[in-house]
């Protein structure tokens, strides 16, 4: 197949354009080349600033399709790219806790000595590797931040160009490298997502929209593994990440929201469902803020990371269209993301996100955003709808 790239609208991109979704949930976009990202904010410490402008998309065909009509093609040799001091300083600063920060000690050193000597074997793993590694060096030197982000761009598009090239099939040798690959990739995106900053919310919908898009087939690969992973040695890493499907909310937080959707008149059974759904997990999430059950917000942070393949598709499908109920159950999103602001993954992503969605929503939608604007803005939460009441833009 003829390699696709999906779009993240950024501010002032003419050529971009918004990606649609093929068959098997592969999104498909245009073939524009990267353009350099935006220095983030680095006073907030959090990765603001609009995200890498072009991705390219990993193309699953070939898990969907007949192996036996294809083979593996052979990984690209080091000879095929060229390898600095740069890439060395990012391999020795990667450590698996840059994707998965709730990972319990016990866990990370042996994982992440997993995840780069597999990656040796499987080059599209590596440079998704050095690309995260990347991410965080922006944060970590922001007078480098631009140089940084251009690379976590430049190396993030080589992964999955390599992913797209080679077509890895999934078997017991692959299966480890494919897993690690698809899920690295889909926090980093998740990350590049929340760090997102267009000039309203629409334009931020547009991101995130896409991103959730891509994410869903990207967890093809995931999924096609699955059987495989019982006899690997990412077992006891998979198993340790299990058991969020299991877990019912117990806090009264959401109950708010939850009332005004099923008091609602304008929202179909089936979208209330939905949206309910979406809110059962953020519960989840907030309990997990209050209850610590688990080391490092576990359930806290697995829910912000994945809360876009939790949710239906039919929920993305509703915040595409600009559905205000979406919009108000993605502002206690936002609230949770303001209790984790103390991950560099997360910054300050959920004041921008609820502020975008205030001004969005407007006067008439206050009480749908009760909750979150208390959490998010305990002091100043009337201010918000009276910055600019032009921009109230959506009303009942």
């Amino acid at each position: 197949m003829v390699d696709r790239v999906c779009v993240f609208p950024g501010p002032a991109e003419p050529k971009s354009t918004a990606s649609s979704v093929q068959a098997g949930g592969a999104p498909r976009g245009s073939s524009e080349t990267p353009t350099p990202t935006p220095k983030p904010d680095a006073a907030s410490g959090s990765p603001a600033g609009p995200s890498p402008a072009v991705i390219p998309t990993p193309d699953l065909a070939h898990l969907l399709g007949h192996p036996e009509n294809d083979i593996n093609r052979p990984a690209p040799s080091l000879l095929d790219g060229m390898v600095n001091m740069g890439h060395m300083k990012l391999l020795l600063h990667f450590s698996l806790a840059l994707a998965v920060p709730e990972l319990e000690e016990t866990f990370r050193e042996r994982n992440t000595e997993l995840t780069l000597r597999t990656g040796v074997e499987s080059p599209y793993l590596m440079h998704e590797v050095l690309a995260l590694s990347a991410r965080h060096m922006s944060i970590l030197e922001p007078e480098n931040a631009s140089e940084y982000l251009d690379h976590a761009v430049q190396l993030q598009t080589r992964a999955i160009s390599l992913f797209n090239t080679q077509k890895v099939h999934i078997n017991e040798s692959t299966c480890v490298s494919l897993v690690l690959f698809s899920s690295i990739l889909g926090r980093h995106l998740c990350i590049d997502a929340l760090a997102f900053r267009g000039p309203d919310l629409e334009a931020f919908l547009d991101c995130y929209v896409n991103f959730a898009r891509i994410r869903r087939g990207v967890r093809t690969i995931v999924s096609r593994a699955w059987p495989l992973l019982k006899n690997s040695e990412l077992c006891s890493l998979v198993s340790w990440g299990l058991g969020l499907s299991r877990l019912r909310s117990v806090g009264q937080d959401c109950n708010g929201i939850l009332d005004l959707l099923a008091a609602s008149s304008s929202l179909p059974p089936g979208s209330k469902e939905t949206c309910i759904a979406a809110m059962e997990m953020l519960q989840i999430a907030i309990d997990d803020t209050s209850t610590r059950v688990y080391f490092g917000r576990k359930h806290q942070i697995q829910i912000i990371f994945s809360w876009s393949l939790l949710v239906s598709e039919d929920f993305t499908e509703m915040l595409a269209e600009r559905s205000p109920e979406a919009i108000a159950v993605l502002a206690h999103y936002a609230a949770v993301l303001h209790m984790a602001r103390d991950l560099w993954q997360i910054g300050d992503s959920g004041t921008y996100l609820l502020n975008a969605i205030c001004q969005y929503l407007g006067a008439d939608w206050e009480d749908w955003l009760a909750w979150p604007r208390s959490v998010v803005f305990p002091e100043a939460s009337d201010h918000l709808m009276l910055i600019d009441p032009a921009l109230n833009t959506h009303q009942r």
